[in-house]
């Protein structure tokens, strides 16, 4: 008797013939070679929620199709723009020794950089991309993310140590736009001719109508939702950029995060539950459907509810720091020299297969048995052919612990010819 995998989009499966276990194929996905980091200024994750699925059908194929969480966390000291970017360009926190320390959120003064800042050159998500020989694009809607194309440039960007010598200037596009759908276009038009394999693409105008009509969630016709019922539109547009393009089909990830939320007509209160609190949305290749980050990070992640956990805590909040090391890991890199913000890269985005999913004949009967995770919901689903006119439930909502064996009958052993597959989700 032998284990068989069939992964298509699901975990694993089994083949029976008679009383004979024989392999199935294999799907083997391709690997992520384009990753679109997505940061929209000023969004608050509840507005998502009270807008629902009807309103912003894009958020919600990302929450669908993706992991997510509505409770990420910025900075722990500052929730302004320039700041968080810097963090999550850095994997680093603001302040402290192993900070990045950019505390304005002014344009930088000319010639001015992250290294004059601190003292020392700060490596960023550019710098492994880029050195790795990756193409790298940013396309920035303010005027003071200027300070990371300076910083990163051919003259203060650090050499390339790493293989061959891609240069000191490790952002090879960047354009500054304050129109966010000429922005957008602009991206777009270079994601088709040739796309970048890390791109940014900042999206300003949640934080600008915050600022002059207020951070109105309860109205779903306040001018604050109808601008993020336009940043759904410009999320479609990144949805169909994908969908249509060869080279980025199948193969690219998005990871959409914030710098900060907003109450009343502002946002610099650190300590305030709107202004610190963020979505963080993956989604690609890979990424387990529908998943809650931190029910997929037990133990690893700590959902802080409506607190404000410190650099120091002993399990952190995902936070939007958090995106670098992500957008590296899933283009299969290393995470940002210096980072302290999941420089583990252990974030997990799905659940593996259990590695000891067997089929055994027992009375008659085929049960299968697997181990299974905390939080996770398993399904066993049958079909008669590979590939199958359609999988059948056999048992559903199988809740799991860490540890625990599921053993289940699902079947007589009559059955000439019999597939089995687990189906994960929460």
């Amino acid at each position: 008797m032998k284990l068989a995998r069939h992964i298509p989009s699901i975990v694993s499966s089994l083949l029976v013939v008679t009383l004979f276990f024989l392999p199935a194929p294999t799907a083997v996905a391709q690997p992520i070679s384009h990753v679109i980091h997505i940061s929209i200024d000023g969004l608050r994750p509840d507005v998502i929620t009270a807008l629902g699925p009807t309103n912003l059908p894009n958020f919600y194929r990302l929450r669908a199709e993706g992991a997510f969480t509505d409770n990420a966390r910025s900075d722990y000291d500052y929730t302004e723009t320039l700041q968080n970017h810097t963090t999550q360009m850095t994997a680093r926190g603001v302040l402290g020794v192993t900070g990045h320390n950019w505390t304005n959120n002014t344009d930088p003064t000319a010639g001015q950089t992250l290294a004059s800042n601190k003292g020392s050159y700060v490596v960023g998500v550019y710098d492994v991309a880029h050195d790795n020989g990756l193409r790298t694009g940013h396309y920035a809607s303010k005027s003071k993310f200027s300070l990371f194309d300076t910083s990163w440039n051919g003259v203060n960007g650090a050499p390339d140590l790493t293989g061959p010598d891609n240069g000191k200037d490790k952002i090879d596009v960047y354009l500054n736009q304050s129109d966010t759908a000429v922005l957008e276009n602009s991206m777009i038009t270079s994601m088709t001719t040739q796309p970048f394999q890390y791109v940014f693409l900042h999206l300003k105008d949640p934080d600008t109508t915050g600022h002059a009509s207020g951070w109105n969630v309860t109205s779903n016709t306040s001018a604050y939702c109808n601008t993020i019922k336009t940043m759904d539109s410009r999320l479609g547009q990144i949805f169909s950029l994908i969908g249509t393009n060869a080279q980025l089909h199948g193969r690219t990830a998005i990871v959409l995060t914030a710098d900060h939320g907003g109450t009343g007509t502002g946002h610099g209160t650190a300590t305030l539950a709107a202004n610190y609190t963020v979505p963080f949305y993956v989604w690609g290749p890979g990424v387990l459907a529908g998943a809650d980050l931190y029910l997929l990070n037990h133990g690893n992640r700590l959902n802080p509810g409506t607190g404000r956990p410190t650099y120091s805590a002993p399990v952190q909040p995902i936070r939007n720091g958090e995106v670098a090391n992500v957008a590296l890991k899933l283009l299969q890199l290393g995470p940002v020299p210096g980072s302290t913000i999941g420089a583990a890269q252990d974030l997990a985005l799905t659940v593996p297969p259990p590695s000891d999913f067997r089929l055994a004949i027992a009375g008659g009967d085929v049960v299968l048995s697997f181990s299974m995770r905390t939080n996770v919901l398993y399904d066993i689903q049958s079909a008669a052919s590979l590939p199958p006119g359609g999988w059948s439930n056999v048992a559903t909502n199988l809740a799991g612990t860490n540890g625990s064996i599921a053993s289940v009958v699902v079947g007589a052993a009559g059955d000439p010819v019999r597939f089995y597959r687990l189906k994960l989700h929460f």
